[in-house]
Formats: structure tokens, C-alpha cells, sequence
């Protein structure tokens, strides 16, 4: 974000004139050899003034270090110097003239400012910040300055330096309100959740009717893990502006998350009374359809979304697993390889295919394939490893099988799945009492599969 717009150029041409001005006043308080050096010193000052407004800064640089050479004790002659030597991209000469110049005059105010431009030009944010600070002990109240050490303190992630600066700030700056709204996207971007959730309270404390900054705090407070605060907070947001997408479906996506689905669809009917139809909302829609047991409408709902969004994946994922629920294996591998197109072969999809050509027995050797692409971008993975293990069995390799299955069970414990699947495998290598032991443990873990009791009595 920025802070201020603070040009160098623009800088150097403000100080060039309140360096003129000074000496116009007559160098006054500086002590020099005599009256006529301190007239030729003028001279040599004004003149590289006018070479400066003219651009010629070789010219000005010559002027000026004749005007230090008369008079060694002007400190606006030293930054009058530096600003030319930035300006032909001579930042370290620049910055010891400025030294120079605060040696000659303690907490110089051109000189810090000039130093200030130099050092954020250079990327020195460190050394910038302590120039501010001086800058700020100078003058507490200039709002440049505040805002400026703010900035170089939140780049720092200086966060406890931040807030008391901020603090200062609020004190002096009408604007304060505004410019904490910068702040607060600081501190979320960094994860300083709870210092923007400060600043959010306190901007809503003034306006408890801005639906933006309820959201944003609603979203703040969940991040937090106050998920009742933060839902009701984004139910405020929703109610003050109900055209605005994103609240109908942030409070639709808690209700699925809790498993409403009717409620879900509720939230969701309510939103397309005032918003447009979109692919969130849609995809919300058909999720909580699927959950329903209404596939063909859940369907439809995802269809739609692509029409808006043809390059959603995530979506033609979805489709897939719907159709490979019912047993629709064309329509499954169809929009399988799509996602996998879509998404630039996403390991997920690769694995998911691979799946279903598994459970069926089918094309074996393709799915093994894509199961290794799968695992070659996530190679701890237990799903992608049980996969493997699967497809192996299906091949009838027994051995390789149950160490890709072991593996997989060392990734994800307590998967029942996978147990069932060490259990066939060890009873396709004659061991029924390990096939046994591995059918209960996965019973404990899914009570009502059939398969397993049937195997279990056997």
C-alpha cells in the first residue's frame, strides 16, 4: 500500500527553494571569513539555484561546492549539494554531504528529509526508519511523517512499533479512518489477525452500518476460531446489503459445513432473489443437492456453473465423482480428463481416475500410470498410495501390493478403506488370521459395512 506519494524529484526541487529562501535571509547565524566571502559564497549558492532550475546539474554541483569552499558552515549549502548528487544517481556521495550537514546542524529538518528520500530509494527501510524517527521527534504532529514510519515500520513487521506510531496518528490525522483501512489489509496480508480485529472494533464503533467492515471482521473473528461472533457478524453484512454475492455465500457455506443442507438451499433460494446467478452460489447449490440424494438436480446446478466458468476444474471434478457414484463410468472418465486437462494435471484428478478404473478392474495399466504422475507430485500422499496398492492387486502383484497399502496405512491411520484393502490382500497371500485381524479393526472404524461383516464370517 502506500502511504505517500513522495516523489524525490518533487523533494529535491521543494528543498532546492527552502535552501534559496534560507540563504536569500542572508546566512544568518553562520559564522564565515569575512563579508566579502560570504557575499561570493551567496553568489556561488544563488547561481547554482538557477543552474538547477534550468536542469544543468553539473553546473549546480560546481556552483555549489565553490559556495562550501567559501563557506564550510551553511548546512543548506551541503544538502543543496546532495540533492544534485542524487539527482546523477550518486546516492553515497549524497549521503555523506547530508552527514555532513547535520554535523554542521544537529537534526537538520531539509537535511533529514533529503536522507529520507535517499535511503528509501535505495532499499535501506532499516536506516529510513530511524531518519523518521528523528524526523517525528522533530515534529510529532506532521501526519507525512507519522504515516511514512508507519509504512516502514508494517514493510518491517515492527508490529508493536506500528501500532504505538498508528496511535499517534489517531491523535492527529482527521483521515485516520480511512487510512486505518489500509492498515487493516496490512495486518490481515501479514496474519496479524487480532491487530486488524482492534482497528476493525474501533471503526465500527463509529459506523455499526458498513457491511464491508462487519464482513471483514465476521471473517477475522473466524479465523480466530469465534465462529459464532464471525457468522454473526457476516449475517449483519448480509442483512444491510443483501446484493452483495459474497455474503449469501459465506453464510451458505457454514450452514453445508455443518451439514444443512436444506438450510443451505434456503440461504442460497433466498440469495437469487437479489443477486444474479454465479458459479459460487451454484456450485454451493449443487453440492447440497448431492448431499440430498438429488443427483440429477445437483447436476444441473454444476452444469450451469461451467457454462459461466468453463475452466472451473474444481467443478468437472465434482461432476465426476457424481457420475462415478452412478455408476456412469463414460460420463466420469469424461469429466475426470477434463479436470485433468483443465487444471494442468492435478494430482488429485489423476488419482481419482486411477481409482475408478481400479474398483472396476479396468485398464489397469493406464491407471497405474496416472497414479504414479499422482504420486510423483505428492509421494506421501496415503490416498494416491492405497490407489497404487489397489491397482496393483487388481494386477494380481500381491507383494508390491501390500507394501504400497502398509505404506498408505502409515499415512493415514485409521483408514478403513485401506485396512479392508490389506485385509483381501493378505488373504489372497494365504494369511487369514492377518486378514481376519485387519477386517475388525476396519469394522470398528465403519460399523455398517456390509462387505466386512460378510468377509469377517466367512
Amino acid at each position: 500500500m502506500t502511504f505517500s506519494e513522495y516523489s524525490p524529484n518533487s523533494v529535491v526541487r521543494l528543498l532546492i527553494q527552502t535552501c534559496l529562501l534560507l540563504a536569500l535571509l542572508g546566512f544568518v547565524g553562520h559564522a564565515v571569513a569575512s563579508g566579502e566571502e560570504m557575499n561570493r559564497a551567496m553568489d556561488q549558492f544563488i547561481r547554482g539555484t538557477i543552474a538547477d532550475e534550468m536542469g544543468d546539474y553539473y553546473r549546480a554541483v560546481f556552483h555549489y561546492q565553490e559556495a562550501l569552499r567559501l563557506d564550510s558552515t551553511s548546512a543548506f549549502v551541503y544538502v543543496a549539494l546532495a540533492q544534485d548528487y542524487a539527482l546523477l544517481g550518486k546516492p553515497e556521495a549524497a549521503l555523506a554531504l547530508l552527514d555532513r550537514a547535520l554535523v554542521v546542524r544537529e537534526n537538520y529538518v531539509p537535511a533529514l528529509e533529503l536522507k529520507l528520500v535517499i535511503l528509501r530509494g535505495t532499499g535501506e527501510p532499516l536506516q529510513a526508519e530511524g531518519v523518521l524517527r528523528e524526523l517525528v521527534k522533530a515534529d510529532p504532529e506532521n501526519v507525512n511523517y507519522l504515516r511514512q514510519l508507519l509504512g516502514i515500520d508494517l514493510e518491517l513487521g515492527k508490529y508493536d512499533d506500528a501500532d504505538k506510531v498508528f496511535s499517534q496518528i489517531a491523535r492527529v490525522d482527521s483521515l485516520v479512518d480511512l487510512f486505518s483501512r489500509q492498515v487493516i489489509a496490512v495486518y490481515l496480508t501479514a496474519g496479524e489477525t487480532k491487530r486488524a480485529i482492534r482497528l476493525l472494533e474501533s471503526l465500527i464503533a463509529s459506523d455499526s452500518t458498513d457491511a464491508s467492515l462487519l464482513y471483514v471482521l465476521g471473517t477475522s473473528y473466524l479465523q480466530t476460531g469465534d465462529s459464532l461472533a464471525g457468522e454473526s457478524l457476516i449475517e449483519q453484512a448480509n442483512e444491510l446489503d443483501p446484493a452483495m454475492a459474497r455474503y449469501w455465500v459465506a453464510r451458505a457455506f457454514f450452514a453445508l459445513n455443518r451439514r444443512e443442507y436444506e438450510r443451505t438451499l434456503t440461504i442460497l433460494d433466498s440469495a437469487l432473489l437479489h443477486v444474479d446467478p454465479q458459479p459460487p452460489i451454484l456450485n454451493l447449490q449443487g453440492t447440497a443437492l448431492n448431499q440430498l440424494g438429488r443427483s440429477a438436480e445437483a447436476i444441473e446446478a454444476f452444469l450451469r456453473s461451467l457454462e459461466m466458468d468453463s475452466t472451473s476444474f474444481g467443478t468437472m471434478g465434482t461432476l465426476a465423482l457424481i457420475y462415478d457414484g452412478l455408476d456412469s463410468l463414460e460420463e466420469a472418465v469424461r469429466w475426470y480428463e477434463r479436470a485433468i486437462a483443465a487444471s494442468d494435471s492435478a494430482a488429485v484428478y489423476l488419482n481419482n481416475l486411477a481409482y475408478t478404473y481400479a474398483t472396476r478392474g479396468i485398464n489397469l495399466e493406464h491407471a497405474r500410470v496416472l497414479v504414479l504422475r499422482a504420486l510423483d507430485a505428492d509421494p506421501e500422499n496415503g490416498a494416491y498410495l492405497d490407489t497404487m496398492g489397489w491397482i496393483e492387486f487388481g494386477l494380481g502383484r500381491y507383494r508390491p501390493a501390500l507394501k504400497w497399502l502398509k505404506k498408505a496405512l502409515r499415512a493415514i491411520n485409521d483408514d478403513a478403506t485401506t485396512m479392508e484393502h490389506v485385509g483381501d490382500t493378505y488373504r489372497k497371500l494365504g494369511s487369514r488370521g492377518k486378514a481376519q485381524r485387519y477386517y475388525r479393526e476396519a469394522l470398528k472404524l465403519n460399523p455398517d459395512n456390509e462387505s466386512l461383516l460378510r468377509k469377517i464370517n466367512e
